[in-house]
This record gives C-alpha cells, sequence and structure tokens, in this order.
C-alpha cells in the first residue's frame, strides 16, 4: 500500500496537493498555513502531489511507478495499423501547423515568465524537474546503456524542433542546436537568445532530461547564442 510523507519544514501551504489529490489524502490547516497526510490508506500512487508539490517536499513509498511504454514510437505505430487509422498529424495542414505554433509560442512565453513572478530564482530548478518529467514519457531512451546511443536516438525524437549535433568526451557533452526551436520564438518576442527567461528555463530542462537518463547532474554553460546555439554540459 502506498505510504504518502510530507516533510512540513519544506511546505509553503500553497494547497497544491491537496487540490489535485483525486482522493483527499490531504488537508489544510489554516491556521498553520500547512498542508498534513491526513488519509495515506487512501493513496491510488498516482504521483500528482510529488508533480506539483513546487518545494519538492512530498515522497510516495512502496508503489511501483510505470513508465508510459504506449509512448514509444513503434508501439504506436503497431496500434495504428491494428486500428486502420492515420495520425492526427498526418491530415493536418500547414494553416493548422502554423496556427499552433502561434498559440504554443504564446503560452510558452507566458508561462515562462509567469514562473519567474511566482519562483524568482527557483526557475533553475524548475526548469530541471521538468526534465525529469519528461524522461518519464520518453521511456524507450532508456534501453540505451551509452550516453552516444541515447543523444543519437534523442537526435531522431527531437528533430524538427531541436535538431542538433553532439561531442561526448568523458562525462561531457557539447550539443550544436542548428537551429534551436526557441530561437524565432524569442527574437520575435524582442528578446535576446539565450538571455531570454524561456531559453534558460529550456538550458536546465535539458540538463534535468539528459541527467535523468544517463544518472549524472550535469552543469549548464551557452557559450555560444544566435541561430545556432552551443550548450555544454559537464559535471
Amino acid at each position: 500500500m502506498p505510504n504518502v510523507t510530507l516533510e512540513e519544514r519544506g511546505c509553503r501551504g500553497c494547497t497544491l496537493c491537496s487540490d489535485i489529490c483525486p482522493v483527499d489524502v490531504f488537508d489544510y490547516k489554516e491556521a498553520e498555513n500547512l498542508a498534513v497526510v491526513a488519509r495515506t490508506e487512501d493513496c491510488i500512487g498516482c504521483a500528482s502531489c510529488i508533480y506539483i508539490c513546487p518545494s519538492q517536499c512530498i515522497a510516495v513509498d512502496d508503489v511501483e511507478q510505470l513508465r508510459p511504454f504506449h509512448r514509444i514510437e513503434k508501439h504506436a505505430a503497431l496500434i495504428d495499423k491494428f486500428l486502420q487509422a492515420k495520425q492526427t498529424s498526418t491530415v493536418l495542414t500547414a494553416e493548422d501547423w502554423e496556427e499552433a505554433a502561434k498559440d504554443v509560442n504564446a503560452r510558452m512565453f507566458a508561462l515562462a515568465h509567469a514562473l519567474v513572478e511566482t519562483m524568482g530564482r527557483a526557475t533553475k530548478a524548475v526548469g530541471r524537474a521538468a526534465g525529469g518529467v519528461a524522461a518519464e514519457h520518453l521511456p524507450e531512451m532508456y534501453e540505451e546503456t551509452t550516453v552516444e546511443a541515447l543523444l543519437e536516438r534523442m537526435q531522431g525524437r527531437f528533430k524538427g524542433s531541436f535538431d542538433f549535433d553532439y561531442k561526448v568526451a568523458g562525462d561531457d557533452i557539447e550539443m550544436n542546436f542548428h537551429p534551436c526551436g526557441l530561437y524565432k520564438v524569442v527574437t520575435d518576442a524582442g528578446e535576446k537568445a539565450g538571455e531570454a527567461v524561456l531559453c534558460q528555463l529550456f538550458h536546465d530542462y535539458w540538463a534535468g532530461l539528459i541527467g535523468t537518463f544517463a544518472d549524472k547532474r550535469f552543469k549548464v554553460e551557452v557559450p555560444q547564442v544566435g541561430e545556432s546555439c552551443l550548450m555544454k554540459l559537464t559535471k
């Protein structure tokens, strides 16, 4: 049975855990501005509270979190063949893609600046945490046993939005994006590539994503920005 614990010293009283929990495991003590685990025996192990907690002070033990293997591309192709149905992406027009891109760009910018307003300097941690969460939705990457093989597979996964070349030297990785999918988004909004909040979030996102797969914690350097951006991940 899942066991939920909450480190009270880390709780900021935001109530997000009690708001999102589908089975009301948490209560909120208004006088103390504190969330408490009130009904751990009701926990179903969905881990929603873990992902949403901004302080990362919640843990759920004694539960096996399965990776979403339905997201593996070869499995998706098999399902398409079984259902005899085309994926939505194959029937979208160029105008549909352009309209979707405008919407996504606006939402990304709004989210980035909202994070700065609410979390201040903690945005780097948010970027890394987002990379860790994203890793759980790319289960096929865990099949690779070397960093080189991992990066090669990631090239295929992110082609079209984040085209990149890479070099691996020991524990260090260089990734040359040509171009980064965010370059036009940032510059069209009048911000400087590499220094924009959205860029900084994504630098740490990549560090968190690759670090999760490789089981390493990387430092991030971005010595070159522009239509071609160079990012270095070092131990």
